[in-house]
């Protein structure tokens, strides 16, 4: 046999060792971990609290007209206006609103391009700042829509052209905008032929914030009436939160602060005069509110309470009736199956699948829930780690 055919043989040879071995050693591995029923470690939270649905009240001013036209709104809901604001013209049909949405978005598109435009001398590094900013709000435009804010999205859309259009300029892509804006001053014209003013105006009479949507409560509840209301008065609300309304265009409010009532059912309602949060189930935001009254109404544990709250966000202020959280507590852990459990030593811990064994780790509860307990997350490595493997069920294997 010569060298070549020898050394073949021995490349064969250790090729198929190789084999083997892999073909074994994965055999093993799957025949041990077919011996446990495991789950992976990972981050829970759970809050102690109570839903209800809970009435919004706060001392509102309707702003009525008795045009009988189609209303365009000037401001968006939840804007902050001034007393003597223009809140909405009246026009004698849709077609005259957008007539006059376009004048004013092609008024809008001049102003953008002569600011632009103005940016003719500046000089050729402040490309690179104009560039950042460009790049920022094209990432503030994302976050919107993934966010479902289209409206804000449409905002930063204009801002976003307006730097491009100033980025051409700065860079000599384009000289100037003088015969586009010449075009949309032409369309503005002729726009403008076949345009009618409005037949009405309507002025808010006071400040605040404004909001377009009315529900037929705005006269019914406020401050003083809240303490007024009974069980049947809540629950006819909740039932019915909007009421047909005539010759109203909105209303408006001091501020986003407001009080809240609602009826919770406890086994412990002694918890006035403190202060907890409120989550809402169509949002995740929190929001701080005082407990100001639980008033007991029945044996069954069903209580009217009453809640201040500085601060609700302008996505809710259209709502009369929202579904609550009233949350005593949050808890943010590991979550653990209750039969993963195991003492050792009198500590609490699980067993965890450590390459071909099982290592014993601790963890500290931090809730008790009815199936489940919550692990306190730590990177002391003697404890339970995030994306560990807890072994629920398992035999016959080694233990660390």
């Amino acid at each position: 046999m010569n060298s070549a055919n020898s050394t073949t043989l021995k490349v064969v040879a250790w090729l198929l060792s190789v084999f083997v071995l892999l073909t074994l050693g994965s055999q093993l591995y799957f025949a041990y971990h077919d011996k446990f029923e495991y789950n992976v470690a990972l981050e829970y939270e759970v809050s102690e609290n109570i839903s209800f649905k809970g009435i919004i009240v706060r001392d509102e001013t309707l702003i009525k007209s008795s045009s009988d036209g189609v209303i365009d709104y000037r401001y968006s809901d939840g804007s902050k206006i001034s007393a003597g604001s223009l809140i909405a013209e009246c026009y004698s049909s849709k077609s005259e609103i957008l007539s006059k949405q376009r004048i004013d978005a092609y008024e809008k598109e001049i102003a953008n391009l002569k600011e632009a435009q103005s940016y003719a001398e500046a000089d050729y590094s402040d490309a690179d700042s104009v560039k950042k900013l460009i790049d920022e709000k094209y990432s503030e435009i994302i976050n919107h829509i993934q966010l479902g804010e289209y409206e804000l999205a449409q905002m930063d859309k204009s801002e976003l052209l307006m730097l491009m259009n100033k980025y051409n300029i700065i860079t000599g892509v384009d000289e100037d905008y003088n015969s586009l804006i010449e075009s949309l001053t032409g369309k503005i014209e002729l726009v403008k032929d076949v345009y009618s003013d409005p037949i009405s105006t309507i002025v808010s009479e006071k400040g605040g914030y404004f909001v377009s949507v009315t529900d037929g409560y705005e006269e019914q509840l406020n401050y003083e009436t809240i303490y007024d209301l009974t069980a049947d008065d809540i629950n006819s609300i909740i039932e019915n939160p909007r009421k047909e309304t005539y010759g109203t265009v909105g209303k408006c409010f001091d501020s986003y602060s407001c009080k809240i009532i609602g009826i919770i059912n406890t086994d412990n309602p002694y918890f006035a005069d403190t202060y907890l949060s409120v989550k809402l189930s169509s949002g995740s935001s929190s929001y701080e509110v005082y407990v100001e009254s639980i008033e007991k109404i029945d044996d069954e544990g069903n209580c009217i309470i009453i809640l201040d709250c500085e601060m609700m966000d302008s996505s809710i202020i259209k709502n009369r009736v929202e579904q609550m959280h009233l949350v005593f507590d949050d808890y943010k852990g590991i979550k653990v199956d209750r039969k993963a459990i195991r003492f050792v030593d009198n500590q609490k811990g699980v067993y965890i699948i450590y390459g071909e064994d099982m290592l014993f780790k601790k963890i500290n509860v931090i809730y008790e829930g009815d199936d489940f307990v919550l692990a306190e997350i730590t990177d002391n490595p003697d404890y339970l780690n995030v994306y560990d493997q807890i072994v629920l069920e398992g035999y016959n294997v080694k233990k660390r």
